[in-house]
């Protein structure tokens, strides 16, 4: 049996329970609530290690974007 479009509710509203991907480690997760914006990592240790990783991506010489360090 095959699975259509018509096997699905039509009216699936948006909720607490959406299941998001990581931007940094691509694990799904679910997203806590629904009041602000939808956060872009599952956890505290992918923020933290986003936030390193773009610092280093910014300092490198070949930095197609951003400033870069004076020689």
């Amino acid at each position: 049996m095959t699975m259509s479009a018509s096997a699905r509710p039509a009216n699936t509203p948006h909720t607490a329970t959406r299941q998001l991907h990581c931007a940094c480690c691509g694990r799904p997760f679910v997203r806590p609530s629904t009041r602000g914006p939808a956060p872009l990592y599952c956890s505290v240790d992918c923020q933290k290690q986003m936030r390193v990783r773009s610092r280093v991506w910014s300092q490198r010489d070949d930095a197609p974007f951003g400033l870069r360090r004076a020689s």
